[in-house]
Order: C-alpha cells, then sequence, then structure tokens
C-alpha cells in the first residue's frame, strides 16, 4: 500500500471533534457515540448523548451497538489507543460503520464543545 491509499483508507474512519458536534446538533439519527473511557470518566464529563461502554466491556456489549448506524468511538486524548482497538474489536464483529474521534475528549472539551455530565 502506498501513502496515498493509506491517507486516504484512514481518513474514511476517522472523524474531528468538530464533525462530531455537526452530527450531533443536526439531529440525526443514523449514528451513535460510544465512550470507551473508564466509567468514572464518562462520569465527570462525556459528549451529549455518549453511551459509556468502556473498552473491557466492548466484547461483552457490543450487540448494544446497532450495526445499521455509524459508531463514532472516543476515549482519553490524542495518544490513546482505546478507540482504535474497541473499533477493531466491533470491525471483527462485522460492523461496517465505525469511525474514531481523533483527540478524544480532551480535544472535545479543549475546543469548548458541549459537555454532559
Amino acid at each position: 500500500m502506498n501513502a496515498k491509499d493509506f491517507f486516504e483508507e484512514k481518513l474514511r474512519y476517522e472523524i474531528d471533534p468538530a464533525g462530531v458536534d455537526e452530527l450531533i446538533n443536526g439531529g440525526s439519527s443514523d449514528f451513535i457515540v460510544v465512550d470507551v473511557r473508564s466509567k468514572k470518566a464518562f462520569d465527570a464529563g462525556h459528549l451529549p448523548g455518549a453511551i459509556s461502554m468502556p473498552i473491557e466491556e466492548i466484547e461483552k456489549r457490543f450487540s448494544e451497538i446497532p450495526k445499521e448506524k455509524r459508531a463514532i468511538l472516543y476515549c482519553y486524548n490524542i495518544s490513546c489507543y482505546r478507540a482504535p482497538r474497541a473499533a477493531l474489536m466491533l470491525a471483527k464483529k462485522g460492523y461496517e460503520k465505525v469511525t474514531e474521534m481523533i483527540g478524544g475528549f480532551e480535544e472535545w472539551s479543549k475546543r469548548g464543545h458541549r459537555v454532559e455530565i
């Protein structure tokens, strides 16, 4: 695979916080936001409408994520690998519409997007 193909493919499965904010505020219901951080971190603040599904629970709870919806996963920050690992787990279970929110919750909140508690 060459660099062009790699980055085109990579970008198909990523979204930034501004893109997620547009989806949340756009009224669409064809996506679900999944917080794969710890329950404690989720309870301290999360994206509007997100569900808490710590990565340790993905294998047991993946059926709670509808396959027909785009699953947007996020974790703590840009260096956190929970979201990509969880996305891979879902992809292995046949989920085609899996996306990682780049930057995680840290970037979301740093950009001033609305946070639920």
